[in-house]
């Protein structure tokens, strides 16, 4: 049973109305990580280890988003794949989903585990039908779907970690170590890419090193 996916959803185009406070870097509601934008593009792919995920009060909707996708910084749709932790009570859930937005979120019913090691992929074909795909090389599973959709701008591909707003952290926890990020084959660095943080100010967006960065929380109690 899956409890917040709905909140998950409606936030998924919070980055759009940003806020600059510098060149290179926006504020949005609820992304950190990173963005590259300026020109269409046809793919891009992220690989973490899935964190264990602390649960604080049972009556705070508390979750970790981890995606990898096209669009949605500027555009009305988004093509992304990714994990989420999210709170049930006090116990924490993991699973892998994908969204076409506008359409629904859609989740696997695979196990994932925290320690996972995960591969995501968003590539299109240019004839409007996007492949998303999500391997857990830990528990040995794949999950490759085909999907179509027209008007897409692929003006922007994005490697997230997606939180709400206040997020209660441990001592030091660490939400996503990405590697392995590329955008139509070039490392992140390569492509100037635009940080994006959120407005949790616990949450902390590491500097980008050829395909690698990081997204720590850290509580300031």
């Amino acid at each position: 049973m899956r409890y917040s996916l709905a909140v998950i959803a409606a936030l998924l185009l919070t980055v759009l109305g940003l806020a600059r406070p510098a060149y290179g870097q926006v504020t949005s509601t609820s992304w950190n990580g990173y963005a590259v934008t300026g020109s269409t593009y046809t793919s891009t792919t992220a690989d973490w280890t899935m964190p264990s995920f602390t649960c604080g009060s049972p009556d705070d909707d508390e979750y970790a988003a981890i995606w990898t996708g096209l669009d949605g910084y500027s555009s009305p749709t988004t093509e992304q794949i990714g994990a989420v932790a999210e709170c049930v009570g006090r116990s924490p859930e993991y699973f892998g989903w994908y969204e076409m937005y506008p359409g629904p979120v859609q989740d696997f019913d695979n196990t994932l585990k925290p320690g996972d090691h995960l591969d995501a992929s968003v590539t299109y074909d240019g004839s409007s039908k996007f492949t998303l795909s999500l391997q857990d090389t830990t528990q040995g599973w794949t999950e490759t779907t085909v999907q179509t959709l027209s008007g897409a701008d692929r003006s922007s591909a994005e490697t997230i970690v997606q939180t709400p707003s206040t997020l209660s952290c441990g001592p030091a926890e660490t939400l996503a170590n990405f590697t392995g990020d590329t955008v139509d084959g070039e490392a992140l660095e390569n492509l100037n890419p635009v940080k994006v943080t959120g407005s949790d100010p616990d949450i902390v967006v590491s500097s980008v090193s050829g395909g690698t960065f990081s997204v720590t929380c850290k509580s300031s109690v």
